[in-house]
């Protein structure tokens, strides 16, 4: 759908659109709410390109005219740079969208109605008779929709929501292609590495990948995942789940990768495991969100590991 939103702004950019072509991209738009963002995106996205672009040939003018004119046998290298900027937008645009090792916001989560930055929590009343509070690094916007039935898009991170809403007026959290539906419930969504985790903390969710739908009660959770599906529903400490929103990480025998994972989300720099042996290394144990610039410290003093600190902020344990 990105690459198809990417293809109707070239081609009205082009010149040549014809009001057949406007005809065809505003029937396309209307299919779901999601084409009309993708759209959207796709059309910031060529303008911000394009303002870089321009700033690059004014500054390539600029040098131009300060060393004379070029010589006819540079013509070619020219080209090259021209193509080799082509390049260079094109990966621009594909890392906006899907930045490496996640080390900056995508384009969807910067453009998102609600963000938080690292280390950041954030309460908001969402829509009437719905709260959320927001993890850190979470991107969340709100989708097309009549005030009877808000929807909202989890684009990124974790949210714990609140629905208090009338009888045949539920409200929907979209993650991926999970919807969770929900009038009288509390609940926590979390959407991070292509894989979405819904834990019913009070009252009842439905959750509905469109193929096998399951209901959630308190103290049930499920996972989804585009290669394993919605997973069956399983019974679990939710207040393990939601010690985040006391400012708590609460650790119970998972590999220290994972946690590793989940550290990078809260505390400044970064931190790598090198080898696997470390990695596979089981932690338990609660630790104060504000507190983990002290985490390579106990990790060092749990397992023996080594310390490498390098520029950037980023920590490599080993």
């Amino acid at each position: 759908m990105k690459r198809e939103a990417l293809a109707w702004v070239v081609r009205l950019r082009s010149g040549e659109a014809t009001n057949a072509d406007l005809a065809d991209l505003q029937a396309w738009r209307e299919q779901s709410s999601e084409h009309d963002r993708a759209f959207r995106q796709a059309a910031t996205l060529w303008r911000d390109l394009k303002q870089t672009a321009e700033q690059v040939s004014r500054s390539q003018q600029g040098r131009r005219r300060s060393f004379g004119a070029v010589p006819s046998g540079r013509l070619l290298v020219s080209r090259r740079g021209f193509l080799g900027g082509a390049v260079a937008a094109s990966a621009a645009a594909y890392m906006a969208y899907d930045p490496p090792m996640q080390l900056w916001p995508s384009f969807q989560e910067l453009n998102a109605d609600y963000r938080t930055a690292k280390g950041e929590r954030r309460d908001i009343d969402i829509a009437d008779g719905v709260t959320a509070t927001l993890n850190t690094m979470t991107s969340l916007s709100a989708l097309p929709s009549g005030p009877d039935n808000p929807r909202f898009e989890l684009i990124a991170g974790e949210v714990s929501v609140t629905a208090e809403r009338t009888a045949g007026h539920p409200m929907t959290v979209q993650a991926l292609d999970v919807q969770m539906v929900a009038t009288k419930a509390t609940f926590n969504t979390r959407c991070l590495d292509g894989e979405v985790m819904v834990t019913c903390i009070d009252g009842q969710v439905e959750v509905d990948n469109g193929q096998n739908p399951v209901r959630l009660e308190g103290g049930q959770q499920v996972a989804f995942s585009a290669t394993r599906g919605l997973g069956a529903p399983v019974n679990v400490d939710s207040s393990e789940t939601t010690a985040w929103r006391s400012g708590l990480l609460v650790v119970r025998d998972r590999p220290l990768s994972d946690v590793v994972a989940d550290v990078n989300r809260y505390r400044p720099g970064r931190i790598i495991v090198s080898g696997d042996e470390l990695a596979k290394r089981l932690v338990n144990g609660t630790f104060h969100l504000d507190r983990l610039e002290n985490f390579p410290n106990q990790v060092q003093q749990l397992f023996g590991a080594s310390i490498r600190q390098l520029p950037g902020g980023l920590v490599v344990l080993s």
